[in-house]
């Protein structure tokens, strides 16, 4: 076989192709060609599984989220049917509904991203009133 010139070459280049020479390349035996079949598709299967895995994973994380805001909803619900004398009789006047039923979602959410990064202490309540504004 015959060597690429530099004009074959730079052609391939600017036309972004690989090019090969195939003049050094050994004859392999059926047993090395099974043998490469067997690994690419072992490494195929290993990929699937891996996508697989990070795809339920996704899921789950979605249903997870949803399940919390459903909670949180409920949690809202639940509060604003009281009347005011029931409210003050747990310590809430009304402005803090939102504020104590998202409270708790916030909290969570901050420490499943806070897990996500390797944080393995605790996390206080949140300080600031974010969550009334956003259920205002």
């Amino acid at each position: 076989m015959n060597k690429l010139s530099n004009e074959q070459i730079e052609l391939a280049a600017d036309e972004m192709v690989s090019v090969v020479d195939f003049s050094e390349v050994e004859n392999l035996s059926m047993e090395d060609i099974d043998q490469l079949v067997r690994e690419a598709r072992l490494a195929q299967a290993q990929v699937a599984g891996q996508m697989i895995k990070a795809a339920a994973e996704f899921i789950g994380k979605i249903f997870a989220g949803i399940n919390s805001g459903l909670r949180a909803a409920t949690t809202y619900d639940e509060l604003a049917r009281l009347s005011d004398r029931e409210l003050a009789d747990i310590g809430l006047n009304r402005e803090q509904i939102a504020s104590v039923a998202f409270d708790d979602l916030a909290l969570r959410s901050a420490k499943a991203n806070f897990a996500v990064y390797g944080g393995g202490m605790k996390i206080a309540r949140p300080t600031n009133d974010w969550v009334d504004h956003i259920a205002a």
